[in-house]
């Protein structure tokens, strides 16, 4: 039987009346407890590092600053592929758009101990990984909240800013224009773990700045955008693990790219300049215990002969 994706909450929502809202009306739209507590844990599972990718050839978490990333749950995670190709995530786009959609980007995250993310809106245009303008395409954001969430951090919103978000081409919008302008009207969203916020790509959001230690928030984000040939190769490039495609129908493949150009870069952009000090220290320690092993292997190479090597190789591993 296959498990189930999400409560009844979500699941039985009228999609033409959420896509009526999120087009026309507030912009959003709050499904509290919206994921199964089962397909909750597993997401959840697949945050957390088990190793840093120094030489590896997985495809795993990354750090940048203070928050974890997963940015290819299509290729690690079966449950976050069945919610994004949801019939019920689908049902909404197609009541959304006017025409073809298609998912522009998706990530896991854990944000802990302290972030200061600005006011912005997420219909952006990039030239690599750098921001060039804002688009005037449709788009869909899906947050869903795999923590509680109360007073630290809670997502915040602006309703109906997507009439005046676009008059403005910069990416952020400044702490003191939010709060001379539209402090009386922000919402913070705290709601229990499971919660989805489904929002227009134009209206004006942020996580509330915080600084707090031991604390850890865990978040699953997708956006959907029109498909439009005025910005073609708009979208990250996505890696799928072939074997979570259960529906090959034209509808899905063309929502996942299949076929489609995507130009930008996966988000964010990590190396070893986006490790804390206390990340590189643990990394280190880490790695020196298998720089030493890998040091005496290469010794050993350089004076057992290969014959002895390999039956060494195949006694051993």
């Amino acid at each position: 039987m296959i498990p189930q994706l999400f409560t009844p909450i979500f699941n039985e929502a009228d999609p033409k009346e959420i896509a009526d809202e999120l087009r026309t009306k507030k912009g959003y739209r709050i499904f509290e407890k919206a994921i199964a507590l089962g397909t909750l844990a597993d997401i959840v599972n697949k945050i957390e590092i088990k190793d840093y990718l120094i030489n590896n050839n997985n495809v795993g978490v990354v750090r940048s600053s203070w928050s974890n990333f997963l940015s290819h749950t299509l290729a690690v995670s079966q449950q976050c592929y069945d919610i994004i190709t949801s019939e019920q995530v689908r049902a909404i786009c197609r009541n959304y758009f006017d025409g073809p959609f298609k998912l522009s980007s998706q990530r896991l995250y854990e944000t802990h101990t302290q972030a200061h993310l600005p006011w912005h809106t997420d219909n952006n245009l990039l030239a690599e990984n750098k921001y060039k303008a804002k688009h005037s395409m449709p788009g869909l954001v899906f947050l869903f909240y795999l923590s509680d969430v109360s007073d630290i951090n809670p997502f915040q919103l602006i309703p109906e800013s997507y009439t005046w978000a676009d008059t403005s081409t910069d990416r952020y919008f400044s702490d003191k224009y939010i709060n001379d302008n539209y402090a009386d009207q922000i919402v913070s969203v705290r709601a229990p773990k499971g919660t989805l916020i489904l929002s227009n790509s134009h209206l004006v959001h942020r996580a509330e700045p915080f600084k707090c230690a031991g604390f850890r928030r865990y978040t699953f984000i997708f956006q959907v955008d029109e498909m439009s040939e005025n910005y073609a190769g708009h979208g990250e490039r996505l890696l799928i693990n072939p074997a979570f495609v259960n529906d090959t129908s034209p509808e899905v493949l063309r929502y996942l790219g299949f076929g489609t150009r995507s130009d930008y870069v996966t988000l964010p952009q990590t190396s070893v300049s986006t490790l804390l000090p206390h990340d590189l220290l643990l990394m280190q320690k880490n790695i020196l215990p298998q720089a030493f092993r890998g040091l005496m292997l290469s010794v050993a190479k350089s004076l057992i002969p290969a014959v002895m090597l390999n039956r060494i190789r195949n006694r051993v591993f």
